[in-house]
């Protein structure tokens, strides 16, 4: 698996988010002696929200938690994320982690993981949304740890991928660099070539065409949520404007066309008289008996 980028990102997070620990500390106010009270008469310390994660295998959940990695909210962001989390509860105040391995869980008896890529068990994508922070210094790494252990516990061969807010863009889309990892983890590839270019992701969606081994691959990878398809080539624009290329090479062979309808005229006028030559025919009958 193609893994080396998005360990160096990660490693990358945990060093900010205990660099952010330790200027925390520095900037803290000395604890007020005991049985001193802190703040307001009647004040109850409120955890604040410190981000939001995004599960996608095909359905799409997001979770919200604090700044100790407790869950706060969840709800799903497509329908089928929807009917997976109806009636779903008892999630507040859980560790992000125990509760994402939970959904996973859901996410298998809906029957969601039945649907493969090419052969392959559907990854598992969990993306730390943009402007998110880290409640301590291997929160992702521990959920993406925890789904795989759970994918595996139901004999699947998925993976869990996690991508960083570092590995996104000012849209909140995962990078390409990120894109071209998941793509080759979901086919079970270590490396490829790939034939770049550039994506505009007007449609959100990044269209790859790459080699590995000899063969030829094209898929395309959802930019915001991390989901490997197979290349809908018709269906999309960007393809089509790959091929608009060779479009002067179609119009060549259109415009003989219109010669084809020409010689289709003069067709009719010689079937013309062929039928009235035909009158003869009975004649040259008579005198031949």
């Amino acid at each position: 698996m193609k893994t080396t980028s998005l360990k160096r990102i990660l490693a990358t997070a945990t060093m900010g988010a205990a660099l952010a620990a330790v200027l925390a500390g520095c900037g803290t106010t000395p604890a007020a002696p005991a049985g001193q009270a802190t703040g307001g008469v009647g004040e109850t310390p409120v955890s604040q929200a410190a981000g939001t994660l995004l599960l996608s295998v095909n359905p799409e959940i997001e979770i919200e938690y604090d700044d100790a990695g407790l869950v706060t909210e969840v709800e799903g962001a497509n329908d089928e994320g929807r009917g997976v989390v109806s009636g779903y509860a008892g999630y507040e105040g859980r560790a992000c982690r125990e509760v994402v391995s939970e959904l996973v869980g859901k996410i298998y008896e809906a029957g969601h993981f039945n649907q493969t890529v090419d052969g392959h068990d559907r990854n598992v994508v969990v993306k730390l949304e943009q402007g998110s922070g880290y409640p301590g210094d291997d929160f992702l790494r521990g959920i993406e740890d925890d789904v795989r252990s759970t994918v595996g516990g139901f004999g699947l061969e998925s993976d869990a991928l996690a991508v960083a807010p570092e590995q996104l863009d000012d849209r909140g889309y995962i990078g390409l660099d990120a894109a071209k990892d998941i793509v080759l983890s979901q086919l079970g590839l270590t490396e490829a070539s790939f034939n770049d270019h550039e994506y505009e992701l007007d449609d959100g969606v990044y269209e790859m065409e790459f080699t590995s081994g000899g063969v030829e691959y094209e898929y395309e990878v959802d930019a915001r949520t991390g989901k490997v398809l197979e290349a809908d080539i018709d269906g999309n624009d960007d393809w089509d404007d790959r091929d608009d290329w060779d479009d002067w090479h179609d119009d060549r062979y259109d415009r003989d066309d219109d010669w084809d309808d020409a010689d289709d005229h003069d067709d009719d006028w010689d079937d013309d008289r062929d039928d009235r030559d035909d009158w003869d025919d009975d004649l040259d009958d008579r005198y031949d008996d």
